[in-house]
Parts: C-alpha cells; sequence; structure tokens
C-alpha cells in the first residue's frame, strides 16, 4: 500500500512540473486527504494567479499530504476552463456548437471540463448548469483523487485557441437563448428541433401507438409542422410499430390509412380549440388563476409563447414589458408577474432569474465592484412550469392576443375553448372553481358567448311505495320548498316534495306524477339549436343518496327494516308501562291473584324481600301467594300488577297500524310479539 501511495505522489508531482513547463499555474490541492473540504487549495494560492511556480516551489508544495492538483486559470494561464455540473447539459452544448466541443476535456463526477486557451480577459462567472472558470479561479486537473473518483483525461486532444468573437459567442450562448432572434419590431421562431420519432416510440409503449401518433401529431401541429411533414416522419413508422398482443393483425395499408386519419384528426384540432395559438397548459393557467387570484402571470406566460419565444429563452424586464404591452398589457401587470406578488408560488420563482454581468468581453467589471450589469429572466419551459406548480400536463386552448387585454377577456377565452373542446356537464359551481371566478360572472360569460344550457333533469315516478322517500314536513323546518328537487304533475305544475304534499297529489291526479331532481346542465357553443330541457330516468336508490349527500336525515325504507324499527317502537312503549306496588294478605289472596292451575299470566307477578335483601320474584298463582304469605308474612309480599295491562295489545295494535301498507309481515311480526 505504502509502495502505490508513493508511485501516486511520484505520479502526481512529475505531472505538476509538466504542466509547469508548458506554461500553467499549478497549485496542491488537499484531494482525499481531507474528506472535509477536497477541492480546497493547501496553499495560499494568490500569488500564483499573476505568476507560474518554479520548480523548486513545485516540488516542496507537492508531498504526501495532497492527492490532488489544481491550474489556476486566467491570464496567468491563458487558460479558459468551461465546467459543466451535468452530463446532460454537456451533450446538450455539443449538438449545438459542435465547433468547440472537440478540445482537451476531462471527465468529472457529475460532467466535464473543456479547456481552451484565450489571451482575453474572461471573468469567473456561472451560469445554468454549470461555471465559466477565467479569472481568479482554478479547476482540479487529472490525475487528482477525490472521493475515489480519479479525474481523466476524456478527449486527449490540443485545446483550441479562441479569439475575442468565438469568447462572445461561447458567453451568448450560455446567457442568451441563440434560437430565438429579436428582429425590429417582430420576434420569430425557428424550426423545432424536436426528435417526433423518438417521441412517438416512447408514447407508444406507454400510452398505446394510435395515442402516441396523435399525441406526436398534436405537439407537432403546435411547433408550426405541416400535415404533409407529420406524415412522411411519422405514417412509415407507425405501419412498422409493434401492436399488443391481444390486438388483432391488420395489413399495412390498413395501418397507413389508420395513420393519416389519425394525423388529419390530430390538425383538424381534435382536443384543441381553433380560436388561436395554444400556450401554457390549462392546468397551469387554472392553478395559478385560482391560488394567486390574479390573471397577472398566465397572461404574461401566454404572451411570450405567443410571441414566439421558445422554452428557455432569456429576456430583460423592457423586452417583457415590450412584449405585454403588444397585447394590451399594462406594464404593472407585467412588472407584478416578473418582480411582484404574483411571480412566486410557494416560495419559488415561476419565471427563473439571474444576474448577467457578462454578456461580452468588453469593458468587464473583472473586480467584480459595483453593481450586475443586468437582470434577465428565463422562460420557464412546461416542464418548470407542472414542477413548480404541482400539476399533470393538459392540452392547450388557443388563444389570440386580444384574448389577453384584459383578466375579463382572458378567463372568458378560457371558458370559451373549455365548453368548446369538451362541451360538459358540470355545475356551475365547478365552471366557476375553474377560472377563479364566482357563479354570477359565469352566467355573464355564458350570456356574451351566446352558450346554449341544456337543463338535464332525472325524472322517478311517483307511486304508493315510493312517497316513503320524500321528507316529511315538520315543523322545525321553515323553508317552504325543496332545495334541488320537485314534484311535477302532467300538465307541468310543480310542487315541494314534502311527503304529504306527494300523498295528495297521488290521490287527486288522474295522471302520472313525477319526482324531478336537477342534475348539472349541459353546456355547448355554437352548432344547431339544443331543447330546453332533457330528462332522463333515476332510480329511487338515487334519490335517497342525493339526499344523504345533501346532509337530510333519511328513513329506511326497506321491508326488513321498517319492521325493525316496529318492533323496537313497540318495545320502548312495552318498557314505558309502569308497575303498580300492592302489598298481599290472606284475605285479599283471592280478590288479586288469579285462580289455581291457571297459566302465567301477563297481569303481573309476585314478589317479596329475602333475609339477604334480593328480591325474590313468583308467578302471579294464587298458591304461590299462600305460600310466599306463609314464608314472609302478611303484608311482605307484593303484586307488581300492570297499570292497565290491556294498553300492551293496544300498543301493538297501534303499531301495526303505523305501517299500514307494508303487508302482512309486520302486523304478524308483533301479533307474534303479543
Amino acid at each position: 500500500m505504502k509502495s502505490l501511495l508513493n508511485f501516486r505522489q511520484k505520479s502526481l508531482l512529475r505531472r505538476a512540473k509538466n504542466l509547469a513547463k508548458s506554461g500553467y499555474s499549478v497549485i496542491p490541492v488537499h484531494g482525499d486527504n481531507a474528506p472535509a473540504e477536497p477541492k480546497k487549495p493547501a496553499i495560499k494560492w494568490r500569488q500564483y494567479q499573476k505568476r507560474i511556480a518554479s520548480a523548486a516551489e513545485i516540488a516542496a508544495a507537492f508531498d504526501d499530504r495532497f492527492t490532488a492538483l489544481g491550474i489556476v486559470c486566467g491570464r496567468v494561464s491563458r487558460l479558459l476552463v468551461i465546467d459543466f455540473d451535468d452530463y446532460r447539459r454537456y451533450r446538450r452544448f455539443c449538438m449545438h456548437l459542435p465547433q468547440y466541443a472537440d478540445t482537451y476535456s476531462v471527465k468529472t463526477r457529475r460532467g466535464c471540463h473543456l479547456y481552451f486557451r484565450s489571451d482575453e480577459i474572461v471573468p469567473s462567472h456561472q451560469f445554468a448548469g454549470g461555471d465559466i472558470k477565467g479569472e481568479r479561479s482554478y479547476v482540479v486537473a487529472p490525475p487528482s483523487r477525490i472521493g475515489g473518483f480519479a479525474y481523466r483525461a476524456m478527449n486527449d486532444r490540443p485545446q483550441l485557441e479562441l479569439q475575442r468573437g468565438d469568447i462572445d459567442k461561447l458567453l451568448n450562448y450560455f446567457h442568451v437563448n441563440a434560437a430565438v432572434h429579436v428582429l425590429p419590431g417582430k420576434i420569430i421562431r425557428e424550426p423545432s428541433d424536436i426528435d417526433f420519432a423518438r417521441l412517438y416510440e416512447r408514447l407508444a409503449g406507454q400510452i398505446g401507438r394510435n395515442n402516441a401518433l396523435y399525441r406526436a401529431a398534436s405537439i407537432a401541429r403546435e411547433q408550426g409542422l405541416s400535415q404533409h411533414d407529420v406524415e412522411s416522419r411519422l405514417a412509415a413508422l407507425h405501419v412498422k410499430q409493434p401492436a399488443k398482443d391481444s390486438h388483432r393483425r391488420e395489413k399495412p395499408v390498413e395501418r397507413l390509412l389508420e395513420a393519416q386519419r389519425s394525423i388529419a384528426s390530430a390538425y383538424r384540432g381534435g382536443s384543441f380549440a381553433q380560436a388561436g395559438r395554444p400556450g401554457i397548459p390549462n392546468s397551469v393557467r387554472e392553478r395559478l388563476l385560482k391560488a394567486q387570484a390574479s390573471s397577472s402571470m398566465p397572461r404574461l406566460l401566454d404572451a411570450l409563447y405567443l410571441a414566439g419565444w421558445k422554452e428557455e429563452a432569456v429576456f430583460t424586464m423592457a423586452e417583457a414589458v415590450e412584449v405585454a404591452r403588444r397585447v394590451g398589457m399594462s406594464r404593472k401587470s407585467a412588472l407584478q408577474a416578473l418582480t411582484g406578488d404574483h411571480s412566486i408560488f410557494n416560495g419559488r420563482h415561476i419565471i427563473s432569474r439571474r444576474y448577467v454581468e457578462y454578456l461580452d468581453n468588453r469593458g468587464l467589471n473583472a473586480k467584480k465592484r459595483g453593481r450586475p450589469v443586468q437582470l434577465v429572466f428565463q422562460v420557464p419551459s412546461v416542464g418548470r412550469l407542472l414542477a413548480v406548480l404541482g400539476v399533470a400536463w393538459t392540452p392547450s386552448d388557443g388563444l389570440r392576443e386580444s384574448d389577453l387585454r384584459t383578466a375579463k377577456s382572458y378567463r372568458q377565452a378560457l371558458h370559451r375553448g373549455y365548453i368548446q373542446r369538451l362541451n360538459p356537464q358540470l355545475p356551475m359551481r365547478k365552471l366557476a372553481e375553474r377560472i377563479g371566478a364566482s357563479a354570477r360572472t359565469i352566467r355573464r360569460y355564458n350570456h356574451d358567448l351566446q352558450v346554449q344550457v341544456t337543463a338535464c333533469i332525472g325524472r322517478l315516478p311517483i307511486a304508493r311505495r315510493t312517497l316513503r322517500s320524500l321528507p316529511r314536513r315538520t315543523r322545525d323546518v321553515e323553508r317552504k320548498s325543496t332545495a334541488g328537487y320537485w314534484i311535477e304533475t302532467a300538465a307541468g305544475a310543480r310542487y315541494p316534495a314534502w311527503q304529504h304534499i306527494g300523498a295528495k297529489l297521488l290521490q287527486e291526479a288522474d295522471a302520472a306524477i313525477w319526482l324531478c331532481i336537477r342534475r348539472p346542465s349541459r353546456y355547448s357553443l355554437g352548432g344547431e339549436a339544443v331543447p330546453k330541457e332533457a330528462h332522463t330516468a333515476i332510480s329511487e336508490q338515487e334519490f335517497l343518496q342525493l339526499r344523504a349527500w345533501r346532509g337530510e336525515a333519511v328513513e329506511k325504507t326497506s321491508l326488513r327494516e321498517r319492521a325493525a324499527g316496529v318492533l323496537r317502537r313497540v318495545k320502548e312503549r312495552v318498557a314505558a308501562i309502569r308497575y303498580q306496588k300492592l302489598a298481599l294478605y290472606f284475605d285479599t289472596v283471592t280478590e288479586r291473584v288469579a285462580e289455581d292451575k291457571i297459566a302465567e299470566t301477563i297481569n303481573g307477578y309476585l314478589f317479596a324481600v329475602n333475609e339477604q335483601g334480593q328480591q325474590v320474584r313468583r308467578p302471579a298463582r294464587r298458591g304461590i301467594a299462600y305460600r310466599m304469605l306463609k314464608e314472609f308474612g302478611e303484608g311482605k309480599v307484593f303484586l307488581a300488577l300492570r297499570d292497565a295491562a290491556d294498553e300492551v295489545l293496544d300498543c301493538l295494535a297501534r303499531g301495526a297500524d303505523d305501517v299500514a301498507g307494508l303487508g302482512d309481515e309486520p302486523a304478524a311480526l308483533a301479533q307474534s310479539l303479543a
């Protein structure tokens, strides 16, 4: 092990001397010998920002206490390093600027380092996804070991020389989205670079090939591709895409025709409104409208999308105000969305922001004194919006610029697109909650948009048996009507759905009468005229369920439950009967107690208290009464006699009369109890 450490130390020292000979300023770094701060310089390195250490200084500095070395960037080494924290960010850079990717690069634990040589002064600063190492900074270089990871050369090619124009191009790429070009009075969008073939293949395994084709074609339509281009890209791929095992095998011609129909359906608008260009997802709009009680943020986001700004494009506050002004938004609304109360959701900025100090290499503030040059913002991607707001992806209803002028026009446009796309059947309250408005506002929108409303009514024919489903009006009920349901006759007259009213109408009416329930209305926009009312049949159980949901006390209506209720009421009445206590004597036994050899009476029972204080009960018979008098004495034996024994049978009879119409079962049950 000791020999291995000596070998690594000699290798590190040899590498440091070679770098110094090549014109690089090197410094020792703690590495694995200091796990708490492995990338911290092991010496005071300020002087080496201006000069290169000598061979003797390097030999003295790089001893067995350190396992890593660093290269000082900037003018002293003529070195500029781009540090990518994420390897995917590096791959995206290689796709957009491949001419700068073919240079010396080092693999790091999370990403990589790109090395460039330049005589220009570039201060160190951060960008989204990494750092640019220039003046007053250093990078850990091979063969350093930190946390068990060995830095190694990933592309061992000569370092590229950068001129002033190259540095400007790189800095503009990292701080300004090159895919968006601002022309005088106009912003245009470049053609989409989405790989629709890969998108289709990925979605096909998740939601099925037909749904995947429709989804991919819809996204391509939003990106500005023509229907012919989409067919040329996806139709042949759809024909070759394997189907699930349960799906019937189809001929290639059938699959091709199916692909053409799906793509044509996506371009007809299927699930997307044709009012204008799609913007942010509807779920994002709804969450912002409900959470913030303001339309400033969603209107600004839609304005940026309508103006052609691509995702992750960088813009300034002045540019945002100009975009908002073109669609009719005020400057105050735009600033509220950028830096005001409406710019934050759950503590996170909806629109990313950062201070950009170094957009080019002229007049740079190398000492980082004073205020930053500019505060810039970044157009949030759909993925970021969904993550920040915590919602799922939904389609986007198309909007026009005129729809963004006021909060009313924006909410009204969303309401219009929702009805045009789905023809929903929802309560007015749900439609209002969706866009953060009130039911009264939705009624005004329906009037302005000429929305056709069809009242949906469920009807249940009323018979003698269904009368018990209706509520009984008691004295504590103040309202005279039943909210949400009523009784309607064949002549069209409407009455409150109380049980006594239903019984009277059923007795007097010659034709059928119905119990009517108001259900959520159906909304439609344009097209043929729709009926004012639509009737559907309902069951008695659905009506009882509706009453239970409203918090009303629902009577038990099944035969078994009603019979159990009768028994319960009878037992309560029997238990409520009081007993009369009569003392017995030898001469009063014949008056109070029945003759011998008679079955046990229901009029009462005999009882006395023994020496232990316990009550002794006996049947109310004359012979038993004489024996108890001999045992306990006169006046100490009592007859517990019901006040009115006949009331028991009367109660049973009244209980049976209370459930008239239930059939013979409850009456027979009560009779058996008697």
